[in-house]
């Protein structure tokens, strides 16, 4: 790591939002650092296809959506540093940010570590984990070639990730504890049409089966018990904030820890900042956490030299 030095602005995730503040800090005059556990661009780079963000009327995949992230920090001489955030002390003047490279110190500090995948807790679930349990289609679809599938879930992720299973797979069950999706329209109506998914309404996960890999789902569909032989299954059972490291700093969250802020991204914390799908909002999609991240960013420029 580089010799230690006092950053305005320290920036922990290098997704949408992230990369975002940085742009805009960078600009505002602000002397920052990103800290990023994977790559730029975050999560969405390993989704297939971005369609909905402006200005890409083909659209883009989430890889290269990433790659030109990166390329614009880099023009921009953007420092950023591949490290575990492990924990950090928020409530001074002075913010520090704990990781496994070292520490880095911040007259601000923006969250933008995003969320994770919650378990759906069903029974062999954690044993199988990718061994033909994922949660991520775009990133495992192309094992499951000409095989049998399951997506737990109703939502939009699930109804996208759905529609790339079946490019891959020969038969998908899709599998909804209500009687109806919650996805918008357009992917209901897309994954409703296509021949190789079937819904299982009304249907809960009791246990995930298999050895060293998924062979079946036990069910329970309309209060009846159904066994499923299947090759692989995909779990959408909703996200919480990936902030493990903010255990035992003071800050105001919602539920599964999103944090609150107002409109200015500030939070309950003076001086600390949080932007993207970890905040407590309407919407989380890549063109949202881009514009919490420039507010964030701006905003924190206006409190430092104002």
């Amino acid at each position: 790591m580089a010799e230690k030095q006092l950053y305005d602005l320290v920036i922990l995730g290098g997704g949408p939002a992230g990369a975002t503040a940085a742009l805009y800090g960078v600009r505002a005059g602000l002397s920052l650092v990103v800290l990023e556990k994977m790559m730029i661009g975050g999560e969405i780079t390993s989704t297939d296809r971005l369609d909905n963000f402006p200005a890409f009327p083909e659209g883009i995949s989430g890889a290269e959506f990433g790659m030109l992230l990166h390329q614009q920090l880099e023009n921009l001489k953007v420092p950023v540093h591949t490290v575990e955030i492990e924990q950090v002390s928020l409530s001074g003047d002075i913010k520090t940010v704990s990781t496994s490279a070292g520490e880095f110190e911040g007259k601000t500090v923006l969250i933008a570590t995003g969320t994770e995948p919650n378990l759906l807790g069903a029974e062999g679930e954690q044993e199988l984990v990718g061994r033909g349990v994922s949660y991520c289609a775009t990133c495992d679809a192309a094992f499951f070639k000409d095989r049998e599938v399951a997506v737990v879930g109703g939502g939009n992720a699930a109804l996208e990730e759905t529609i790339f299973l079946d490019r891959f797979a020969s038969k998908i069950y899709l599998i909804h504890r209500r009687d109806q999706l919650r996805g918008v329209k357009g992917l209901q109506d897309k994954v409703l049409s296509l021949p190789d998914v079937e819904v299982l309404w009304n249907t809960t996960v009791s246990k995930i089966e298999g050895d060293n890999k998924v062979r079946a789902l036990q069910l329970k569909q309309d209060g009846e018990d159904r066994y499923l032989e299947i090759d692989g299954v995909f779990i959408y059972a909703g996200r919480t904030a990936s902030a493990t490291f903010l255990a035992g700093q003071d800050i105001e969250t919602a539920g599964n820890g999103f944090i609150i802020t107002n409109e200015k991204m500030e939070t309950s914390l003076a001086g600390v900042y949080a932007a993207g799908d970890i905040r407590q909002k309407f919407l989380r999609q890549v063109i949202t956490a881009a514009s919490d991240g420039a507010v964030a960013a701006i905003a924190a420029a206006q409190a430092l030299f104002s």
